[in-house]
């Protein structure tokens, strides 16, 4: 995708030509004014970027050899000044000793200027070039907030849509989970009128929920029942005429009433339905904070409520407004293999070492019950050692293959990229970064921040923070550890803590 691999390191470079502007001013002096031309249309191309990625996502080659000459002109405008001051100040350093050599160095200076002059006005005529392309071939600049094409979202909401009607057959390691969130929604002492479940994507948190939802003790204790799925959009006004259709099982007559309605009517008769019956309102993908705010006037608001909402989500933020949030876990060991059996062997008996094998694959799945079921269905085919030692060489390719279920129709890596895609471009940069380490590999966090900031992945220019009535000074280090852990509230890394430091 081109986001993921140009969009940030453009902004590594616009922000790191921005300090060299500001910190080494004096060594640039003579070229000062082209490399601030070039770094404000590497801004203009950052605008470009996001709709090239989308672009880019769906096949367009043309659009994949010009974000390649993108990142190419980024690579150049950072060599091009980093060379440039490097011999500058080193001839300034050395060249102090005698009048000659200070002589000589001057012209050193007006040679290299030149030529660095050159340099950065060959990469700018390249950019301005490159942009020019893009636009003529329709490609939009698109704002910070935008995401994916309207259409391309569409289609990938469309196939992501969950119906609590369609129920997965083979659950393993719920049971604990599920006793708990019916109990906390049946029983009126626990006062939860919101629960939400949460984790990373794949982990089974819709599949949850309609276990939930049809559990028998919720069916005997609510009187009437509603599905909305939201995802990264939420569209008010059709998210709540489904729910309000979803409790009251409305005549075609009233159905037509409920479409002319004005939005605060509706709003008014969805919590009134809610206020005056026992209502389960489950509330599938909802990414936003500000999603839940925007709809919950629409919920009674009193903790002893007799109507409860569910919730599921992949961020903390928006699991932490529930009375009562549940973290789902990966599955362990034991419980992957006792799913991916579920899911490989239904058709024929696997060999003791095709078993054997089946364990190290399923060991890759790193307990995560998407990608179980894919290879699990993947292999459920496969009857051949032969056949499961060619998926074992390739398993990060299999496991990119379209899986049953629920998301049927979505690649695993796609369900898992969405959060990807959700990020600000500063925490995809962070994220990225990890890449560089092992799989599976510990790392501290005050050393992993540590080469964030030695890579100008975070800013060194950071405002105060706002506490109370002060203004706190909040150090490179503090901004660094505030990515971290909003990487770790939307389940992009895990984090535990170690002799009570992170």
């Amino acid at each position: 995708m081109a986001d993921i691999v140009t969009g940030p390191f453009i902004s590594f470079v616009v922000e790191r030509l921005g300090n060299v502007l500001i910190q080494e001013a004096k060594l640039l002096r003579g070229v000062k004014g082209q490399v601030d031309e070039m770094q404000t249309e590497l801004k203009r191309m950052q605008s470009f970027l996001k709709d090239a990625a989308a672009r880019q996502e769906g096949g367009d080659e043309m659009v994949r050899n010009w974000v390649v000459e993108i990142r190419e002109a980024a690579y150049d405008a950072e060599d091009v000044i980093d060379t440039y001051i490097i011999k500058v100040a080193f001839r300034r350093r050395t060249g102090i000793l005698n009048v000659f050599m200070r002589f000589s160095c001057v012209i050193k200076d007006c040679i290299a200027i030149h030529k660095v002059g050159v340099e950065i006005e060959s990469i700018k005529t390249k950019i301005s070039s490159i942009t020019a392309s893009l636009q003529k071939h329709g490609v939009r600049a698109t704002s910070e907030g935008e995401s994916l094409s309207s259409s391309r979202y569409e289609t990938q909401r469309l196939l992501r849509k969950s119906y609590p009607h369609i129920m997965e057959e083979d659950i393993v390691g719920l049971d604990k989970d599920l006793t708990e969130i019916v109990e906390h929604l049946v029983k009126e002492e626990r006062q939860c009128r919101v629960v939400s479940i949460w984790g990373m994507g794949g982990l089974g948190k819709t599949t949850l929920a309609k276990e939930v939802y049809h559990h028998n003790d919720v069916r005997r204790h609510f009187d009437c029942f509603s599905w909305a799925f939201i995802s990264q959009q939420c569209n008010l006004r059709e998210v709540l005429e489904g729910i309000l259709i979803g409790l009251t099982s409305p005549s075609l007559d009233k159905r037509k009433k409920i479409k002319i309605m004005k939005l605060g009517e509706l709003v008014e008769e969805l919590f009134q339905v809610q206020s005056q019956k026992k209502c389960l309102v489950v509330i599938d993908d909802i990414w936003k904070a500000q999603d839940w705010e925007i709809l919950s006037p629409a919920f009674p608001n009193k903790k002893d409520a007799s109507s409860k909402i569910l919730l599921t989500t992949r961020k903390k933020e928006v699991a932490s407004y529930a009375d009562q949030p549940h973290e789902l876990r990966t599955l362990t060991e034991d419980e992957s293999w006792k799913l991916f059996e579920k899911k490989a062997s239904t058709e024929f008996e696997p060999s003791t070492e095709m078993m054997e094998l089946g364990k190290e694959m399923v060991k890759h799945c790193g307990g995560l019950p998407l990608a179980i079921v894919v290879l699990g269905g993947l292999l459920a085919n496969k009857h051949k050692m032969e056949e499961w030692k060619e998926v074992s060489k390739n398993i990060r390719h299999y496991l990119n293959k379209k899986g049953k279920g629920s998301h049927g129709g979505v690649l695993v890596s796609d369900i898992l990229a969405l959060s990807y895609q959700d990020l600000p471009y500063h925490l995809k940069a962070c994220f990225l970064y990890l890449s560089h380490f092992p799989e599976d590999y510990d790392i501290r966090a005050e050393k992993l921040v540590q080469m964030w900031m030695a890579e100008g992945i975070v800013s060194s220019s950071v405002p105060p923070a706002q506490v109370g009535e002060m203004e706190v000074e909040k150090t490179t280090l503090d901004v660094g550890m505030s990515y971290l852990s909003e990487l770790a509230q939307r389940c992009m890394v895990q984090v535990q803590l170690t002799r009570n430091k992170l």
